[in-house]
């Protein structure tokens, strides 16, 4: 494996991949720029980048030396989730402790990747390249809110709002916006959540993880257009998951906090504007 600096993270990738990872690394930091500017979101005391070739390489190379042995003794748990998830990921970002990891697969790897889902949320890319670039700018944003704890939908809406700031175009299908006015599991006729701890999207199926990844996407589109500036007074403040939704209606002057109302008010002004 070769490492390389950039900036104050390090880019660590295969020899054969020496000219991908470095479009990945390129894109890597302009997703630290956009959170920053965008949001406020300040990078991680350490980061590193990887062009990823595998789930295993990527994840034990990643870990410090003293997570490791926790992983091999966990692993019974969590790897037929993660193999899975490597099927369909084109990229992965995770937290031990105060080090943060972004993996983004090179593009011989994507190719490969099953993209039947994200086929249904995303518009067509061709370019192996530039999606791979999406890819690192979407996962790198990640790195920079992962210690906020944000609900899935926040943290998704933001990843996806920077892949369009970074691609200078929209990068998910209008047809999208209808995912928002279907009833998700656990959801209360007035839009709340039943009060259980809801599990993460890829593990409620893949109409609820294509809605979580949709109703973020344009719930933070519908913020950034209406109220520039909101969210990122709003991301100063650590705050629960849960305390989210009642903290933008309040914003907005909405009496409804589970998002019910914030949903009917997207799709009436997205749908205006298509």
């Amino acid at each position: 494996m070769e490492r390389r600096a950039l900036g104050n993270a390090t880019l660590v990738f295969d020899a054969l991949d020496r000219e991908a990872a470095g479009r990945i690394g390129v894109a890597a930091g302009e997703g630290l720029r956009l959170a920053r500017e965008r949001w406020g979101l300040r990078p991680p005391d350490e980061l590193q980048v990887h062009a990823m070739t595998s789930w295993p390489g990527f994840l034990f190379r990643a870990a410090p030396w003293f997570w490791r042995p926790w992983l091999l003794l966990f692993f019974p748990l969590w790897v037929g989730r993660v193999a899975r998830m490597w099927r369909i990921a084109g990229g992965w970002t995770q937290r031990f402790g105060k080090r943060s990891a972004v993996g983004v697969k090179p593009p011989r790897l994507l190719h490969e990747a099953d993209r039947s889902l994200g086929e249904r949320l995303f518009l067509a890319e061709p370019d192996m390249d530039r999606k791979v670039r999406q890819i690192a700018v979407h996962e790198t944003v990640h790195a920079c809110s992962l210690h906020l704890r944000l609900p899935a939908w926040l943290n998704e809406g933001l990843a996806m709002a920077a892949v369009d700031g970074a691609a200078g175009k929209m990068t998910v299908r209008g047809d999208s916006l209808s995912l928002l006015a279907q009833d998700g599991p656990g959801r209360r006729a007035g839009g709340g959540h039943d009060g259980r701890r809801t599990p993460p999207p890829f593990r409620r199926g893949a109409e609820a993880f294509l809605r979580v990844y949709a109703q973020g996407y344009w719930r933070v589109r519908f913020l950034e257009e209406t109220k520039p500036g909101l969210l990122k007074e709003l991301l100063r403040e650590k705050r629960r998951s849960r305390a989210w939704l009642p903290a933008i209606a309040h914003a907005l002057g909405i009496a409804d906090s589970g998002g019910s109302e914030l949903d009917r008010q997207v799709v009436e002004y997205f749908s205006k504007k298509q």
